[in-house]
């Protein structure tokens, strides 16, 4: 289960959004936190929970959960 922050995190990141763009997205919304330190932690923390080694795996990873629990 994610946090509605790595949710957040994840929905950029898969529109493929920068760290930086990300962060002024978050800052827009009044989401807190929204530094570049905050957004990197969550994403290495996210790669940890799914087992990935690059931001690239980490996208298909869960892309490729979400597909497969809609199909369920």
């Amino acid at each position: 289960m994610h946090t509605e922050f790595e949710k957040l995190i994840i929905d950029s990141l898969l529109k493929g959004k920068t760290q930086q763009e990300i962060s002024i997205e978050l800052k827009s919304k009044g989401v807190v936190p929204y530094s570049l330190s905050s957004i990197e932690k969550t994403m290495n923390d996210l790669k940890r929970k799914h087992q990935a080694s690059t931001l690239f795996q980490l996208g298909a990873i869960i892309t490729l959960k979400r597909y497969i629990h809609k199909k369920e």
